[in-house]
């Protein structure tokens, strides 16, 4: 056989094997494959209404974003809009759908009936959520556009129609959807959570791909000044002596986070991928000891709050790591104990001894920073940025002599340095930049007590081995 033969074979060979990437193909077929989700939530209770799935393309870097109802795990995809704050729940109504039970052969007679839609020209691989699933742009001439045309008398024919504003009808949920063949990321995050900002996750939807990369991509807790209301704090006197960083809401919920590898999705399949969610938060029990040096001074404590820094508030989309340098306060109320209360579990005058416990759940607790060169006495000096701890304590006190009772509140601070390090809460990654939870749970035990005489706070660590000690914020002056 000539050269020229062998050519014109290779060529011909080549053209009709040109539609084995779907990319490259420009034939009418969608290439198309079912997807959906399932979720192991391993007996937990406090599941969310709706999780997001990350629906990334690896090749060519095509970014979606699915919500899925936990409920029963209807899921619909949306593209290249910013994430809603919030998904309303309902059972969408499907009049084509079988009532046999089986869901499994639901979906694959659905996906079977797409494929055969295909001579129907419908090459979209994604159905985008914020398009109308019927046709009502008034410039369409196969649609009727009057409004007085009986043929249609439920067709949306206004921009002002009230239901184009409801999620209901903006979002299509689906027990399947289809997607491009190909090799993808998947990763599932809290979704409709009015605790968190999507606003970077927002971006990088509606961003080039060279602009936003997903490993540079996370999504944040909101965070609040000190005199929001958001917070629940006190009404009385809260002076922050450590307003590094603003506050997140005392009453977070549980994060949950899952990922996967690269999976490889096939045409005229249907594909389900199984997360089984771990939490990122983690549930901290804080535990310390008020000591009451009445010999001088009768005073009764009514109730105690306390704040912590050094919540890491960034969460990386891709790994689920938190970023170390970003991180926030939160401002929680303490359970306090008096070991000789009255008939109600209330403090008295007599009583010495009070003990405290308080519970947050919030990604951890990032420890008081070591600069370079610094010495571990000057790192314990420091009462700003993360890993510091701060009470505020309310009690009525009864003057010596004339019995007159009034308010009175104590201020304390502390560096909780070594206390951090005992508690284990978090592991640094290698290159420092990122932490990690060690657990579900974990536990903060401050054996250094605060002494109250009615006048001041001091410290005591009669009862234990801590380097960390309370002061008194009387003899801390912070431009705040």
């Amino acid at each position: 056989m000539s050269s020229k033969h062998i050519l014109c074979a290779l060529l011909l060979g080549a053209s009709l094997t040109a539609c084995s990437e779907v990319d490259l193909c420009e034939q009418s077929h969608p290439h198309q494959a079912g997807l959906n989700f399932s979720y192991d939530w391993n007996g937990r209770t406090d599941v969310p209404d709706t999780m997001g799935v990350l629906v990334y393309k690896v090749v060519g870097q095509q970014k979606q974003i699915a919500a899925v109802r936990t409920s029963d795990n209807w899921l619909c995809i949306f593209e290249g809009t910013d994430i809603p704050d919030d998904l309303k729940q309902h059972t969408p109504a499907t009049p084509d759908e079988s009532t046999d039970g089986n869901e499994s052969a639901n979906a694959l007679r659905r996906l079977s009936a797409a494929y055969a839609d295909e001579a129907d020209g419908d090459d979209t691989p994604v159905v985008d959520p914020s398009d109308p699933t019927e046709p009502t742009d008034p410039d369409n001439p196969e649609e009727p556009t009057d409004p007085d045309n009986p043929a249609n008398p439920e067709e949306p024919t206004t921009p002002d129609d009230p239901s184009t504003n409801n999620p209901d009808e903006r979002y299509e949920w689906k027990s399947v959807e289809h997607v491009q063949r190909g090799e993808y990321k998947f990763v599932t995050f809290p979704l409709g959570n009015d605790q968190l900002d999507y606003s970077e996750l927002n971006h990088f939807l509606n961003s080039p791909a060279a602009e936003s990369p997903l490993q540079n991509v996370g999504f944040t807790y909101k965070q609040y000044n000190v005199d929001d209301p958001n917070l629940n704090k006190p009404t009385l006197g809260w002076n922050d002596f450590n307003p590094y960083a603003k506050y997140i809401r005392p009453d977070v919920s549980t994060l949950y986070y899952d990922s996967t590898q690269i999976v490889s999705i096939s045409s005229d399949q249907l594909t389900t991928q199984r997360f089984k969610p771990r939490t990122l938060s983690q549930d901290i029990d804080i535990n310390f000891n008020i000591v009451k040096d009445t010999k001088n001074v009768k005073f009764t404590i009514d109730e105690v709050w306390a704040e912590i820094s050094g919540v890491p508030n960034h969460i990386m989309l891709n790994t689920g790591y938190l970023d170390i340098s970003k991180t926030s306060k939160i401002m929680f109320p303490v359970t306090i104990t008096p070991s000789l209360a009255d008939a109600n579990g209330k403090d008295t005058n007599t009583n010495s001894r009070i003990r405290c416990q308080g519970n947050i759940n919030v990604t951890g607790i990032v420890n008081v920073q070591r600069g370079y060169g610094e010495s571990i006495e000057d790192v314990r000096k420091k009462i700003y940025g993360p890993g510091i701890m701060q009470v505020i304590i309310y009690s009525h006190v009864t003057e010596p002599g004339t019995g007159r009772v009034y308010p009175k509140k104590w201020q304390g601070i502390i560096n909780l340095y070594h206390t951090l390090n005992k508690a284990k809460l978090i592991t640094v990654t290698p290159d420092g930049r990122y932490v990690r939870k060690n657990g579900d749970h974990g536990t903060i035990n401050i054996s250094a007590e605060i002494i109250l005489d009615g006048n001041t706070i001091g410290s005591d660590d009669s009862q234990g081995d801590a380097l960390d000690r309370w002061i008194s914020t009387d003899d801390i002056h912070v431009d705040i």
